[in-house]
């Protein structure tokens, strides 16, 4: 028969595991050799499972013993009667809940939820998202310091994925794949020239965020972002605060295409593509092949633009496609 002293144990045992679990994490996004990385994620996934494990153990048994409390302290499972909770979960294997979810323009929306335990990536990194059986890849916003994952997405009409996002709301379920991709900061470089179209802003904003928490002084950005309309920069008010308060670090130029639509009714800023203004702006700054690497991000029109006008030159590119 299990005792109260069992399920004590029980607790103790989990909240020895999230522990570890919130060492060996931040272990992993410290690891500079990938094969160590690759190491720590196994063990931190090995862990994890240990506390499903634990925290399924006392769902079955607590029940009985309402004075041992209630779930692991601090473990994915302590928010209970559907509330929405934004705590941290050991991880993703059973999906993770949307704890925000709102919209920008119509037919973009900004989504969160937590950041299991045991979830590392690399700034400028992807992961494949499912909601209800259909799963697309999208780009991280958040740094990986951060405890929570954000998504930026551009809703397509008719699109499987994005009729399904049109009704995502906090308390939803979504299951996470592994972080991938090879879209990542060249630190050989102290010039990063990043050109995106709407939602192609996500990559860049994680890598600056990055850039700020490990106080990289030595690298500059140059952020060039298109949209048509003023409302679609996701996130304009935070880049033109780090730009002012940090001048050094990064200089952001929001560009509007359709300037003479009544939506863009006050706009004062850059106008025209974002394709059309980065010759103008390179010349300005003096850029160069030699000590400027140029990240492209978001529709293939404007991708194929500017790795025409820059490759030529000898400009180191990178691009991601997000037709």
């Amino acid at each position: 028969m299990v005792s109260s002293r069992d399920v004590e144990r029980a607790r103790s045992g989990g909240r020895e595991v999230l522990d570890d679990l919130n060492s060996i994490s931040r272990a992993r996004e410290g690891a500079r050799d990938p094969a160590l990385g690759s190491l720590l994620g196994d063990i931190g996934r090995r862990r994890a499972r240990q506390s499903a494990r634990l925290q399924a153990w006392l769902s079955r048994h607590e029940e009985a013993l309402p004075e041992a409390g209630k779930g692991i302290p601090g473990g994915h499972d302590s928010a209970r009667a559907g509330a929405v909770s934004d705590e941290r979960p050991a991880t993703a294997e059973k999906g993770v809940t949307v704890t925000e979810c709102r919209e920008v323009a119509p037919g973009l929306i900004i989504f969160r939820v937590p950041r299991p335990l045991d979830f590392s990536f690399r700034p400028g990194q992807s992961v494949k998202v499912g909601v209800e059986g259909v799963k697309r890849s999208f780009s991280i916003v958040s740094a990986p310091h951060e405890p929570t994952l954000e998504f930026f997405v551009e809703l397509v009409p008719g699109g499987q994925m994005s009729e399904r996002l049109r009704t995502l709301a906090p308390g939803h379920t979504i299951i996470l794949g592994n972080p991938k991709g090879s879209f990542l900061l060249d630190s050989r470089y102290r010039e990063h020239l990043m050109v995106a179209t709407v939602t192609g802003i996500n990559p860049f904003v994680s890598m600056i965020r990055d850039a700020l928490h490990q106080g990289r002084g030595d690298h500059r950005f140059h952020l060039l972002h298109g949209a048509s309309y003023q409302n679609e920069f996701g996130y304009r008010e935070e880049l033109q605060g780090i730009a002012a308060s940090h001048p050094e670090i990064l200089d952001y130029v929001p560009t509007v295409s359709r300037p003479e639509e009544p939506a863009n009714s006050g706009w004062t800023a850059s106008q025209g593509r974002v394709d059309a203004i980065i010759e103008d702006y390179v010349a300005r700054k003096g850029l160069d092949a030699s000590s400027t690497m140029l990240y492209i991000c978001g529709h293939s029109g404007m991708i194929g633009s500017v790795e025409q006008q820059f490759r030529p030159r000898g400009f180191q590119i990178e691009t991601e496609d997000y037709d």
